[in-house]
């Protein structure tokens, strides 16, 4: 039977569409971090039982967005320097790149192309949220991160139907009109935040208007997405930026030059790199 958005639909609200789960040391770090009782040293020793983990939490502990005037050495330094809520978003981000892969080698492949947009997406929507809004960088990194993992899923499914694989156009029109409302379902599970969770199911509206006419996360992602998206396939392919109100809630025009300057080219790389 062929795979349909209907019946994607039909198997995510009866509970038949296996979603992913978040790895255990990201689980561990959000519930420790959102215990009251819990210290730095806590959320650090947890931390440092994953050793990929440990480097990445030290290498954008010192990166362009948290960088201190001497450099964090240890998981635990980097952790005093950024607190317990920028750790919990972190800890997450840094992991996801392990929800982007498949056994089928044209699922992969497709799986690593969107795992390189998220990347990009994600930290030119750090560096935004850093130096033209009041939001957190690093909920804007994870909101990039994590604004097309409805994608996963869907594509595994993919894997078990030939007809689907072989004619990309249709696997595009599939993806892209499903995987939003999939993404969204996904955070709900893993108990994000109202304002990360419409992240997927709103990034591709460029007529909504925000947080009550106020620029969120949303928007953040929608425009670092039209400044680095290649796929001319996307739906936002073709959409005129000067139309996208996201732009002027977030105080910018829609050349890539400002926000590049705004953000700082050597930054956004610096941060790609510790998260890909």
């Amino acid at each position: 039977m062929s795979i349909t958005p209907e019946s994607i639909i039909d198997d995510l609200e009866n509970d038949r569409l296996p979603l992913p789960t978040l790895p255990e040391v990201a689980i561990r770090v959000r519930e420790t971090a959102d215990d009251d009782n819990a210290s730095i040293t806590d959320v650090s020793k947890i931390i440092e039982t994953d050793a990929a983990l440990s480097a990445r939490i030290v290498q954008v502990g010192n990166s362009a967005l948290y960088r201190g005037i001497n450099p964090a050495e240890t998981v635990q330094a980097a952790t005093m320097r950024m607190g317990l809520d920028t750790v919990r978003s972190l800890a997450t981000s840094l992991v996801m790149k392990q929800l982007f892969q498949a056994t089928h080698p044209a699922v992969d492949e497709y799986l690593r192309k969107a795992w390189k947009q998220s990347t990009d997406v994600a930290a030119l929507s750090a560096m935004i949220a850093k130096s033209s809004t009041t939001l957190e960088a690093d909920s804007a990194l994870l909101a990039g991160l994590t604004h097309s993992i409805g994608l996963s899923p869907i594509l595994v499914k993919a894997e078990s139907n030939p007809e689907v694989l072989d004619d990309p156009q249709e696997l595009e029109r599939l993806l892209y009109k499903i995987h939003p409302i999939v993404g969204s379902r996904i955070l709900e599970n893993w108990g994000f935040s109202e304002a990360l969770v419409k992240v997927p199911a709103e990034h591709l509206d460029i007529d909504r208007n925000g947080d009550n006419g106020k620029a969120d996360y949303v928007d953040i992602v929608q425009v670092a997405l039209l400044q680095t998206l290649d796929d001319p396939f996307h739906p936002l392919a073709d959409i005129d930026h000067s139309q996208v109100s996201a732009f002027e809630r977030l105080g910018m025009h829609t050349g890539t030059e400002e926000i590049n300057m705004t953000g700082g080219v050597i930054e956004v790389e610096e941060i790609k790199d510790a998260i890909f």
